[in-house]
């Protein structure tokens, strides 16, 4: 008999998550746009926004715009191309392109693209995202944490059913704090839902709940949950609080099936496979395409998506 295979420990991780991945492209495809060369020095390194929307760049990066609509025009005998609209500073601003790759939550694209087939906009409503509430509380010292030795607590009927130290990454200049009198960030996370209802509509629920709750009422219950948790380890939540961030994440990770909540899908390719069809020079990608919420399934998508546009066909045809 083989012995089981020993989980990995979840510690392969940027400090700041996902962003460094982010910064990491951005630097790559835009010279000058982030300092350094290595993953060592961009975690502290400062983006110099103003390089990332310059004519002359082979690839442009416009914040603060947001996409209301995508079209495509059809010109024969010329290639066709695709008419994107977006505001910009309270204005309407329009594109034209060859192609476009739609990487955005799945579940707008058709109120982006209206022109899509009815099947295909039904799969593409289908999966919900998980909504989620995001907590950081700045503590001035982790004591308790030692003298309970404890890192984390799992409290399912908790209002937070998560709270952990943040895990211990160093890389470069940025260091995480090796005493326990240091100053440490901790994380709290709750998963707003409707107990009984369907998955999709606990998480619409939730949604709810996110945007009708004000922060006293998270400040509250995060300092009496954490008085409660770690009071008797000496910790004061009006002492030993510094400060409390709340990221309200209503569309958190993508929708993955189970045989329980999706037992009534026919028989065929799933929604999201359905969805993620190309509509003429119009792909789709974003790690909804692939009912998975994890960053490799988001790579994969993108390059999947490049693919399937029709420049992509031909030049991996060669």
């Amino acid at each position: 008999m083989l012995p089981l295979e020993k989980e990995e420990p979840y510690i392969f991780h940027f400090p700041d998550g996902n962003a460094t991945v982010a910064r990491l492209l951005v630097r790559r495809l835009i010279a000058g746009s982030v300092p350094g060369t290595t993953m060592e020095d961009v975690v502290t390194a400062k983006a110099d926004y103003s390089k990332l929307d310059r004519e002359g760049n082979a690839v442009r990066i416009r914040l603060g715009a947001t996409v209301v609509n995508v079209k495509r025009r059809v010109r024969e005998p010329q290639a066709d191309e695709v008419e994107v609209a977006y505001v910009l500073d309270g204005r309407l601003k329009r594109v034209k392109a060859r192609f476009c790759v739609l990487a955005c939550y799945n579940a707008m694209v058709p109120y982006l693209c209206p022109e899509l087939p009815e099947t295909q906009k039904k799969a593409l409503k289908y999966c919900v995202k998980a909504p989620f509430l995001y907590t950081r509380v700045a503590l001035r010292n982790w004591e308790p944490f030692v003298k309970l030795g404890i890192h984390q607590i799992q409290a399912p009927g908790s209002y937070h059913s998560y709270v952990g130290l943040d895990f211990p990454v160093s890389l470069g200049q940025y260091r995480f704090p090796g005493k326990p009198d240091e100053p440490a960030a901790l994380f709290l996370l709750r998963t707003p839902c409707s107990p009984g209802a369907p998955r999709r509509d606990q998480y619409r629920a939730g949604r709810y709940e996110l945007l009708s709750t004000a922060f006293p009422t998270i400040e509250r219950n995060t300092r009496e949950q954490l008085q409660r948790m770690l009071g008797e380890a000496g910790f004061d939540a009006a002492r030993d609080i510094a400060a409390i961030t709340v990221n309200r994440w209503a569309h958190g990770y993508a929708y993955e099936f189970d045989s329980y909540s999706d037992r009534d899908l026919p028989a065929g390719p799933r929604p999201n496979v359905i969805g993620r069809a190309p509509f003429g020079n119009i792909t789709i990608a974003n790690s909804d395409s692939a009912a998975r919420a994890y960053t490799d399934a988001a790579i994969d998508e993108a390059w999947r998506a490049v693919r399937e546009l029709p420049a992509g066909r031909r030049s991996s045809a060669r």
